[in-house]
């Protein structure tokens, strides 16, 4: 198959976007490099949104809420907007150099005027945009990998693992930056970062890249009703938001609660980063023992146990032990989850990698909150419970649904 999809992308005169595509099929790499260009830059923006709220525009704590949910709604459109757009075969190129300008431009505002309003009204909507660009770049990762003939599922671990590299590198050389420079010369530096998040696009993502199911939607048809995939994005939201919820708390849990020193929490979200990459390079290997449905329902068993584990912790040593067990289960999770979700829509890539990215994104949220909420009438130790049913939760779930069909799984592209 793979000479007649570069034959086919040689045809009415894209035959530069088979002479790119025969590039990125010699080297992959180029495709991973993207992906982790943008997960780096757009990780650096995260960690700075509360300090920029409440230390540099002298804001309240509630109204960095009111910047996420206004966030978190927007991406959750542009996702749902982006994944049907890729399906009806508008190429890829335009969504992810949408959102790049989006956020580089929201990144450049945010470092010329320091008013809350222009945060909310307008740099909240820019970033909301601008987070549409890991949908649609799990979209372009999926779809190049099906038309170059690639282990999909394989190359989905792949790019996870260039998401959780970026976030590994991305807040720690931020707030490094804004500690000696502060806010604006790091955003400006952001929108640097961005810019050659651009300019990579530009080289590496071919003109006229789309989608090449013959079931991909046509111009104005509704999307029919697909229960398997929300059932399949269920589990999905309860893990992930148990690990949101779990990250929220760990520092002042670790420091109030249990006693530890301040960096505790960094040196265990280092090893769990470590471990995490580690575990989403051989998800491939499991899936093909167990299947993705019971992969998942491993990662939920271990983040129980862990949650179980760590909530009885006492000392630095326990905590970095169990850090290993934290990265063994959220990269298996990490490692299998978008490849679940899009096993339950194969010919509708855009859609279901759009459903997998808003339910993380609304698991964050919705984890977030709680972890504020619960902290407050109880304790942080509580919310390590609120984690673990959650992880249960999902785990329940999974072993109440079946499998994706036969004829629904990712096929091999030949």
């Amino acid at each position: 198959m793979k000479d007649d999809v570069t034959n086919d992308l040689g045809q009415g005169g894209n035959g530069q976007r088979g002479s790119v595509i025969a590039v990125l099929d010699r080297y992959p790499v180029l495709v991973l490099g993207l992906l982790l260009v943008g997960a780096f830059t757009s990780s650096c923006a995260v960690p700075l949104a509360g300090l920029y709220v409440v230390e540099g525009l002298g804001q309240s704590p509630w109204k960095l809420s009111m910047v996420a949910i206004v966030q978190v709604c927007v991406t959750l459109i542009t996702n749902r907007a982006f994944g049907r757009a890729i399906d009806r075969g508008v190429p890829v190129k335009i969504l992810l150099v949408t959102s790049i300008v989006c956020f580089g431009t929201g990144m450049l505002i945010l470092g010329v005027f320091q008013i809350y309003w222009v945060y909310l009204g307008i740099v909240s909507i820019l970033l909301g945009i601008g987070s549409g660009a890991l949908s649609v770049m799990y979209s372009f990762g999926r779809l190049f990998a099906e038309q170059t003939n690639r282990d999909v599922v394989k190359f989905n671990g792949f790019l996870r693992m260039q998401t959780s590299l970026g976030w590994m590198v991305g807040p720690a050389a931020s707030l490094s930056f804004y500690g000696v420079f502060g806010f604006a010369a790091t955003y400006y530096g952001i929108a640097a970062l961005s810019l050659i998040w651009f300019a990579a696009c530009l080289l590496i993502v071919p003109n006229a890249f789309k989608t090449h199911h013959p079931n991909s939607l046509k111009v104005g048809e509704k999307i029919p009703f697909n229960f398997g995939l929300l059932q399949a994005c269920i589990p999905v939201f309860f893990i992930g938001a148990a690990n949101v919820v779990f990250v929220s708390a760990m520092p002042l849990y670790f420091s109030t609660e249990i006693g530890l020193i301040a960096s505790s929490a960094g040196f265990a979200l280092s090893v769990k980063c470590l471990v995490e990459v580690v575990a989403i390079y051989f998800c491939a290997s499991l899936i093909r023992r167990v299947g993705e449905r019971k992969g998942m329902l491993i990662a939920s068993v271990l983040a129980a146990v862990f949650f179980g584990l760590i909530y009885h912790a006492s000392s630095l040593e326990d905590v970095l032990l169990l850090a290993v067990l934290d990265g063994i289960y959220y990269g298996i999770f990490a490692g299998i989850s978008m490849t679940f979700v899009q096993n339950f829509a194969p010919d509708q890539p855009g859609v279901a990698t759009s459903y997998y990215v808003s339910t993380l994104f609304v698991g964050g949220l919705i984890g977030n909150l709680l972890t504020g909420v619960v902290a407050s009438i109880f304790d942080f130790q509580t919310t390590v419970v609120l984690a673990c049913g959650f992880a249960l939760i999902g785990g329940v779930v999974l072993m109440g649904m079946g499998d994706a069909r036969p004829d629904e799984r990712i096929r091999d592209a030949s």
